[in-house]
């Protein structure tokens, strides 16, 4: 079946409260990125029970929407709907104040999402003209304009990164683009290249008087993005103050004579500080010869992942771009980063995780999803990973970490022998296997021992997470059912008279013999129907008096019609004591079909490692003569699940 990106555009519209309530929406690789006016009017449960949702994540300011790979689909749609894209100032909105660390991961979320896909463009041109170089070194030395210009394309947006970042930004910070570029044109203008130092750095005279510090700024990013700040501040002040005769051409010439020369004069020098403080930082780690690239192999291959969970990773993308933007003495000259060439070996052992899930899991549809899942961690994209399967699951995702901080740190002593003890290092360059040439470094006597070394520690982390779930891994039942047809037979039932039992929850629905919890899947609480829920909140299947709410929450006994029902929600939920669950009503309560008894959080139940798995069990069952499972398949809320006669 055709996917309908219109609709899942049109449900996540909604579900974050309108287009009116976005200041701005961008995308990356997996996610949906909203900067949202105020987030108490986004409705989790509806946006994660919309077709094509994998799950919400609330992190660094931002309202993320895990889509999976058709995001960028989904972001067209959204397009069409009139949903404000580009990147956008997030400063709390109504939605409360943000903290120094909340604002600081969204702005680089929103600088740097916007250029993801260019970036990983460029990284598989840098990889494939490092192979190139090697097989054909005569090609490269002989003249040949083709390889000048396939090696432009390579360079040109690390080249003029400042452009680019000053784009992102003056969106983000509500200044006219066109005037962020100018900022971050004038970084890179020609004779202001000139003036780079070669060596120590050196002043210039500034209006007679010797206080201009010049830096290095190609491909630099703190510069533009500073000055972008400060320059979008000036320009809503003047844009507000200037009469409306003057304003459109005064405000930004204004704002760029006042702007630039204080990026050169105070900005750039210190952020070029700021910034080679961070090379600097990095470099000394990875100085302590041996030890060095251990730790910094150990820490990165253990804790990206974790860092994926909460869009966070974004925190050291900049840091990896800013190590690559000067030229590294130990590896012939390349600009390459340390940082993001342990970050793959993290991301292939969670693809060993989920294949080894997919092996013990019987069920063909939820093993066919584990495989295209790993397929999509193969290129480097493991939230559908991460979220549908082992973190859920708690222990794969754990073993997976554990490899990846195992061979994150082989490989920082490996590399350490290939470099004199510096470990390994790549280009900036694209994510997954196209994310290996990017390990050729053009002139470096180690170069293929490098690409190796990041090539087997990845395929060994992902061999030995494999091993570990594959022997650790028990899969429930729901799991090892064979996903056989369930044929609905309702032709004996006398429907006029029966008494009916209407769902409680969106999602799709099963017999109760095909449970998870072996209790329920031997009736021994009585007949019933399960759901795999896809939303957050449980509504009164008919109506009734609210006869036992649990302590912890979890589940509600109504009676209504003579009818006795347990709702329970997940499987040995019962052990977080009530954490993640909403109760909205009380024990003598009278309630109306459709009424919201509870609402729980899937993210806190998932992360806990328990199933979502939703009981719906009729325990006087044996006060009956028959229970039928009225409907299979997707479910409604108010759709007609079970007949009691």
């Amino acid at each position: 079946m055709a996917k309908d990106f219109a609709k899942t555009a049109r449900g996540v519209l909604d579900g974050v409260g309108g287009k009116e309530n976005i200041k701005s929406v961008v995308h990356c690789a997996t996610r949906l990125r909203f900067t949202l006016a105020d987030h108490a009017k986004a409705d989790d449960d509806r946006v994660k029970a919309v077709s094509g949702v994998v799950s919400v994540v609330k992190a660094g300011g931002l309202y993320q929407v895990v889509i999976g790979n058709d995001v960028h689909e989904v972001f067209v749609e959204l397009e069409k709907l009139g949903a404000p894209t580009g990147a956008a100032v997030t400063d709390g909105g109504a939605g409360g104040r943000q903290s120094l660390g909340d604002m600081l991961i969204g702005t680089i979320s929103g600088v740097f999402t916007p250029i993801l896909a260019a970036l990983m463009g460029i990284g598989i041109i840098k990889g494939l003209l490092a192979i190139l170089s090697v097989s054909f070194p005569g090609w490269v030395a002989g003249g040949d304009m083709s390889y000048t210009v396939l090696n432009a394309a390579g360079d040109a947006l690390m080249y003029f990164l400042p452009i680019l970042v000053a784009y992102t930004a003056a969106m983000r910070f509500g200044l006219d683009p066109i005037v962020g570029m100018v900022i971050g044109a004038a970084l890179v203008y020609p004779s202001i290249v000139e003036q780079y130092p070669f060596g120590p750095w050196g002043t210039h005279e500034f209006l007679g008087a010797p206080v201009l510090v010049m830096v290095r700024y190609s491909g630099t990013v703190l510069p533009s993005i500073f000055a972008v700040y400060g320059g979008s501040i000036l320009y809503k002040h003047l844009r507000k103050t200037l009469p409306s005769a003057i304003k459109n051409f005064i405000a930004p010439f204004l704002t760029l004579i006042i702007t630039i020369p204080l990026m050169f004069l105070i900005i750039g020098p210190v952020f070029g500080v700021v910034g080679l403080g961070i090379q600097n930082a990095i470099r000394a780690v990875v100085a302590v010869r041996f030890i060095g690239p251990i730790i910094l192999g150990l820490v990165v291959g253990a804790f990206w992942q974790v860092l994926v969970i909460f869009g966070l990773h974004w925190a050291l993308v900049p840091i990896g771009i800013q190590e690559a933007t000067v030229p590294n003495p130990v590896f012939a000259g390349n600009y390459v980063t340390y940082i993001l060439a342990y970050t793959q070996i993290a991301v292939i052992a969670q693809v060993g995780a989920v294949f080894a899930m997919s092996i013990r899991i019987k069920n063909s549809e939820r093993r066919s999803a584990a495989m295209a899942a790993g397929l999509g961690g193969i290129f480097g994209i493991t939230e559908p990973i991460i979220y549908g399967f082992t973190l859920p699951k708690k222990n794969p995702f754990v073993l997976a970490c554990i490899s990846g901080a195992i061979f994150g740190a082989l490989a920082g002593l490996l590399g350490s022998f290939n470099s004199d003890g510096y470990g390994i290092a790549m280009q900036m360059g694209a994510m997954g296997v196209f994310s290996y040439p990017s390990f050729l470094l053009p002139g470096f006597s180690g170069s293929t021992m490098n690409l190796l070394i990041g090539l087997f520690m990845g395929i060994f982390a992902m061999v030995l997470t494999f091993i570990l779930v594959y022997i650790s891994y028990k899969p429930d039942a729901a799991e090892l059912k064979t996903g056989d047809a369930v044929v609905i037979d309702v032709s004996k039932v006398d429907q006029a008279n029966a008494k009916k039992i209407y769902a409680p929850v969106k999602g799709r629905i099963f017999p109760i013999t095909h449970s998870a919890d072996a209790a329920h899947q031997q009736e021994t609480l009585g007949k019933g129907v399960c759901f795999m829920p896809l939303g957050g909140k449980i509504f009164a299947p008919f109506d009734g008096k609210i006869d036992m709410v649990f302590d912890t929450k979890h589940a509600i006994n109504i009676i209504g019609d003579g009818i006795e029902l347990l709702i329970h929600c997940g499987i040995d939920t019962v052990k977080l004591g009530g954490k993640g669950f909403t109760v909205h009503v009380k024990e003598g309560d009278e309630v109306k079909k459709g009424a919201l008894l509870f609402e729980y959080d899937k993210d806190i139940i998932a992360r806990a490692g328990y199933s979502l798995e939703t009981q719906v069990v009729v325990t006087n069952s044996d006060d009956y003569k028959a229970v039928t499972q009225a409907k299979t398949g997707d479910c409604n809320p108010g759709d007609l699940i079970l007949y009691v006669e």
